[in-house]
């Protein structure tokens, strides 16, 4: 094992010490740690054999790329299942990285781009359930890849700030899937000059010394500021477009007070008629000498800036129906029946009875009045200070994909309860990092128990279970994968190991499975446990108190290792776990051997013989170096060796 250690002293002292080797203070046993397969390679079942000859007892088959997952062939899964299942290994799958909320390299899909991850992200549990059709085998899928998240900071309690600031963010239009950038700022207001001077500052409502200087806008309250905007915008802009079609009009109705409920027949008789449409008398034609042509035609020309308002009136009502609250709606629903009986007798074109084509002569004043009234009637709807509310078209990113994420999720679960029944996979939701949404337990923690009542609202809808039977399911099936490296980032912008450790106890019942990688903080670094600075110790701690850390499967997702150092991480986290190099779960531990050179060949002889091994195509000879074997790779039984 020495040449293998080569390049990691481990340091000057005795290797009876407790900590020689790397331990980071938590002992776990050999046979519940694991690694994944490379996801750059859909040669999965290679990837599976190179474990197997490591002695892994868990491996995760990766599916990370979806274009890579589409060449492993359905064979390799029966293969897969079959190496593992005579191995006593205990298989996961890291399902393909797709966004669950339906975003993408281009923002966010709309509803059929999220429909289309959930078939993809199905179609990987299908293949999982293969690997493990008895059990309930663990499937990770990002909780999010793509749905943009905040970045956190710690808050100053001197300023009386939260634990978690945030300084920046994303709202997405619900309605086109635009994304827009939040930021926490503090500016200068002219209606605040006591702020103007360095240290006073504006919170809460008062003002305070010592500071940042000038008004507190922070990130999330900017979605508001966004929506209000938008909505006055909006209001303004359609209000415009119907002053501009007043304004054509001018004085034209003088010209035709008489004409006021008069519509002109397919035979161009004048008549006027009531509000049902009955003809109340014959009216003179259009005198030409005075003008009242010239006033029918300035009444027309509005027409077209008419239609373009109320197409823009109508888009308004849509966002303010859809995005408003029930009390709001209510009264929606009254300006809508209102317009409908109204605005049908202000058209250019009344078809009424059994006569067709009756053309309206004052419709176009008719309707640009009565459009003023509804846009104003919406906008008293709407108006903050009236009790009502601005519809919320720009919604925060992490709230956006949670309802998104979670509609995905509380489906695949059903489908694969639906298909597999008590043997369904586990969908376990992994946390990811700053800058994407779930970053932190109190986002994740929502998401599972959304899906979880999706889940529980299909069971009993479909199913005709009781809701108690259902939240039980729900529970089981539907969980977390805690990536503690994902989780280290924090640390970035100044989060301690006391944070992350409140996260982990925050997040712990809900763990299915468990990603042990380390880093230093900055970046996604995917080194050994004990490599970085990753609080390894207290995070299994608080793991181990939920009373199922045993059940869970450790994934050491250590692939810049590999890639850099060309060497297998697995001897690094036996090491650095301590794990006991004997079944008995005692001393020695690999700790304490890591650099203990040996094999079976020694200075007196061959003491294993290499081609009985070889030639009958088992045995330690043909183990990898780094767990006692006498070369680099080799055949063994699971190698492809004759009669093995």
């Amino acid at each position: 094992m020495a040449e293998s250690y080569e390049s990691f002293y481990g340091g000057g002292v005795s290797s009876l010490s407790p900590e020689y080797g790397n331990f980071v203070g938590y002992r776990m046993s050999a046979d519940s740690l694991g690694f994944p397969g490379s996801p750059q390679t859909a040669n999965q079942l290679g990837e599976t054999v190179n474990a197997l000859k490591q002695g892994v007892k868990a491996f995760e088959v990766s599916l990370l790329v979806p274009e890579t997952t589409e060449v492993v062939p359905k064979q390799h899964f029966e293969e897969m299942r079959a190496l593992m299942k005579l191995s006593g290994v205990k298989p996961s799958v890291h399902g393909p990285v797709l966004d669950a909320s339906g975003f993408n390299d281009k923002g966010w899909g709309g509803d059929d781009g999220r429909a289309d991850n959930e078939r993809r992200m199905f179609d990987a549990i299908e293949k999982a359930h293969v690997l493990d059709p008895k059990g309930n085998i663990p499937i990770v899928f990002h909780s999010s890849n793509g749905a943009p998240g905040a970045e956190w900071r710690p808050g100053e309690e001197k300023f009386g700030e939260d634990k978690f600031v945030m300084e920046k963010g994303a709202a997405v239009n619900r309605e086109t899937g635009q994304t827009i950038a939040l930021k926490r700022e503090y500016k200068f207001r002219p209606e605040h000059p006591e702020l103007l001077d360095e240290g006073m500052y504006f919170k809460d409502g008062e003002v305070h010394k010592g500071g940042p200087a000038g008004v507190l806008f922070t990130a999330e309250r900017s979605v508001d500021s966004i929506n209000l905007g938008e909505w006055e915008n909006k209001l303004t802009e359609i209000a415009q477009m119907n002053k501009h079609a007043e304004e054509i009009i001018g004085s034209a109705p003088l010209h035709l007070g008489e004409y006021q409920n008069a519509v002109i027949t397919p035979d161009n008789k004048f008549v006027e008629i009531d509000e049902k449409g009955h003809v109340v008398r014959e009216l003179p034609g259009f005198d030409a000498s005075g003008g009242q042509m010239a006033s029918y035609n300035q009444m027309r020309k509005a027409g077209l800036f008419l239609e373009n308002a109320e197409l823009a009136f109508k888009g308004a009502f849509h966002n303010a129906y859809k995005y408003g609250t029930s009390k709001q709606k209510e009264k929606l629903k009254e300006l809508s029946e209102d317009y409908k009986e109204k605005m049908k007798m202000a058209t250019e074109i009344l078809p009424m009875g059994n006569e067709k084509g009756l053309i309206n002569i004052w419709g176009p004043v008719k309707r640009q009045r009565l459009l003023n009234k509804y846009i104003e009637d919406l906008r008293r709807i709407t108006d903050r200070e009236l009790g009502g509310e601005v519809p919320e078209v720009y919604q925060e990113s992490t709230k956006f994909a949670m309802d998104k994420a979670s509609e995905t999720f509380g489906n695949l679960a059903m489908k694969s309860y639906k298909e597999f029944g008590d043997s369904a996979p586990v969908i376990a939701i992994e946390n990811m990092f700053q800058g994407f949404a779930f970053s932190r337990a109190e986002d994740l923690k929502p998401l599972i128990e959304k899906s979880r009542e999706k889940f529980v609202e299909q069971l009993v809808e479909e199913k005709g279970m009781s809701k108690k039977e259902a939240e039980k399911i729900a529970e089981k099936h539907l969980g977390v994968t805690w990536d503690v490296g994902h989780l280290n980032l924090l640390k970035k912008k100044g989060f301690t190991d006391e944070e992350i450790l409140a996260q982990t106890k925050k997040i712990a019942p809900m763990v299915k499975h468990v990603h042990l990688t380390d880093n230093f903080g900055f970046a996604d670094s995917h080194l050994p446990p004990g490599m970085g600075n990753v609080p390894i110790k207290g995070i299994l701690e608080e793991l181990e108190k939920t009373g199922r850390l045993g059940e869970m499967r450790k994934i050491v997702e250590a692939g810049a290792f590999v890639q850099h150092f060309k060497k297998s991480p697995h001897p690094w986290t036996m090491g650095a776990l301590g794990s006991p190099i004997y079944g008995m779960k005692n001393a020695p531990y690999w700790n304490q051997v890591m650099d203990v050179s040996g094999s079976y060949f020694g200075g007196y002889g061959t003491v294993n013989p290499q081609t009985h091994h070889t030639y009958f195509g088992a045995g330690f000879t043909t183990m990898p170096v780094e767990l006692g074997g006498q070369m680099p790779g080799g055949e063994s039984r699971f190698g492809n060796t004759p009669l093995a």
